[in-house]
């Protein structure tokens, strides 16, 4: 996409990059990649099709370093498709906005018939964050990604409470440790986003957050760290988009929107002294797949049937993995150890996650949309519970609301609403 900046007199972006690279005395493969691919610059998502098809890009390109000036979405795309291809050659990212951890994370996100998975991919060399480019950004754009940064106060919720189900293969807070020095920072860095430009010191610290919410992934060999139960929410309501073929709301708005329902049902969990009596689902595969179908057949689509059935198929195969485990540790009487340690549970849970009033209050600090009508473009209170509901079925990975319906609780109770 053509990026001007906000400010008058200020130079096409493109062109001053280009313009810096010969002038440096290198000679680039100049690559506008929706043009190669023969698409409006709108619909360039990180889909598992473009992936294919920017690999003859790429096969073609002479050997050298790859750059990539631009959004998440074409990071992710030549990302993967570098990591398909084998190429070692170094990658190297310049964020044109503040929106997303991609920049420096070495996953890809990719969707498949609009359903979204995350995967290992390529290494980052280097990532340039490069202040008057970003000053450029439109404020939506960077308020997104504080929005995706969010997750750091209540993802590491979901693998806590998966490792002391039993069904996460392994847990650990390197993740944790390496983002808690900017934890304050971000929460300072709020009030910036109602500014434009960006103030230089919000620039600084939410790029160097972003950059290390993205190493700190790579470090742990896996997203959970960052992405829980929020980012399965907007991973819901992206297939709805992208199964109508709708203009996708911005991943950072979505992901905060999913920070305030986790964070309600974390406070949910915190304010249960006990769980004895709880009715657990004991036919996870069973009864998890009739909801399933129900919900993928009362999605608020207009008819679509072969894109819908292909990412049917993709939500069923991660879900069974999912409910496998879980029925797993059933047999293994993994709830009764549960129940008993239930208040050492809360204790930690309590420690790694933030409340639900302190994260509404950076959100309107920050203008990011305290209710789905608040996004661009607006999601409906449908799709939004609808994309609620959905959030166990999305991946294999556990997240809070796998729990809460293995509890055998309505997930969409948790929904925010605004005083």
């Amino acid at each position: 996409m053509p990026k001007e900046c906000s400010e008058k007199g200020a130079p096409d972006v493109d062109r001053a990059v280009r313009d810096a690279l010969n002038n440096a005395g290198l000679s680039p493969d100049w690559v506008i990649l929706s043009e190669r691919l023969g698409i409006p610059p709108t619909d360039l998502h990180a889909s598992h099709h473009l992936v294919e098809d920017t690999r003859h890009i790429v096969r073609a390109c002479k050997p050298g370093i790859f750059v990539v000036l631009g959004s998440g979405s074409i990071t992710d795309v030549v990302k993967q498709a570098l990591f398909l291809e084998g190429t070692g050659s170094p990658f190297i990212s310049i964020p044109t906005a503040l929106t997303v951890t991609a920049f420096t994370s070495a996953f890809s996100v990719i969707d498949f018939f609009g359903a979204k998975r995350t995967g290992l991919s390529r290494e980052i060399a280097a990532t340039f964050w490069i202040r008057s480019i970003l000053e450029c950004a439109p404020p939506r754009m960077s308020r997104a990604g504080y929005g995706d940064l969010l997750a750091r106060f209540v993802a590491y919720g979901d693998w806590y409470l998966g490792k002391c189900l039993g069904v996460m293969d392994r847990y650990d807070e390197t993740a944790f440790r390496l983002m808690e020095p900017f934890v304050e920072g971000i929460k300072k860095s709020a009030d910036g986003f109602a500014r434009s430009p960006l103030p230089g010191e919000t620039i600084r610290c939410i790029s160097a957050s972003l950059a290390m919410a993205g190493i700190a992934m790579s470090v742990s060999g896996e997203t959970t760290p960052l992405s829980g139960f929020e980012h399965v929410i907007s991973h819901g309501l992206d297939f709805l988009r992208l199964a109508s073929g709708r203009e996708l709301v911005f991943h950072g708005e979505q992901v905060a929107l999913g920070c305030l329902t986790s964070a309600r049902a974390i406070d949910w969990l915190l304010g249960n002294n006990s769980i004895d009596g709880v009715l657990w689902l004991q036919e996870p595969e069973n009864e998890g797949l009739v909801i399933l179908n129900d919900l993928i057949d009362r999605a608020p689509l207009p008819p679509a049937p072969d894109r819908v059935e292909k990412a049917r198929q993709e939500f069923i195969r991660e879900y069974m993995k999912k409910s496998g485990r879980w029925k797993g540790e059933l047999a293994l009487g993994r709830i009764g150890a549960f129940t008993k340690e239930w208040p050492e549970i809360q204790r930690n849970l309590a420690r790694l996650t933030q409340r639900t009033t302190e994260i509404a209050s950076l959100m309107r600090l920050a203008g990011l949309p305290l209710t789905p009508a608040a996004t661009t473009p607006p999601t409906s209170d449908d799709e939004y519970g609808w994309a609620v509901r959905f959030s166990p079925f999305v991946r294999s990975r556990m997240n809070i609301s796998d729990l809460i319906f293995w509890m055998g609780k309505d997930v969409a109770r948790f929904i925010y609403k605004p005083d």
